[in-house]
């Protein structure tokens, strides 16, 4: 006959790890913090939100999303280009180190006819 102390004790010891595991996992995560993201964050500003950014000739999204808070690209050397469909292109080499904020500040002009 199984008496309830076997099987208190069966159901017991099982949980016990999950049990450790759980709080240990949970106080690990408590004790975790965000680092900021490493690279250079870098913003564009430029007469026309609807211009396209490319960043080492990878198309990397609009001004608009760059604007103001600007976003984060590697540390280091970068050829940076903001163009619009009717307008010059602008181009502009950064070199950053790791930590660092840059700035492209495009004034696109209309194409001559």
């Amino acid at each position: 006959m199984i008496s309830a102390k076997t099987i208190s004790k069966s159901i017991w010891k099982p949980r016990v790890p999950s049990l450790l595991i759980l709080i240990f996992t949970v106080a690990f995560a408590a004790c975790a913090h965000v680092s900021p993201p490493a690279g250079v964050t870098l913003a564009v500003e430029t007469n026309d939100p609807d211009a396209t950014i490319w960043v080492d000739d990878v198309l990397v999204g609009t001004v608009s999303a760059w604007a103001r808070e600007g976003r984060h690209v590697r540390a280091g050397f970068h050829r940076i280009e903001v163009r619009a469909p009717g307008r010059y292109s602008v181009f502009e080499e950064i070199d950053q180190p790791d930590g660092g904020r840059a700035v492209v500040k495009a004034n696109l002009r209309p194409l001559l006819e």
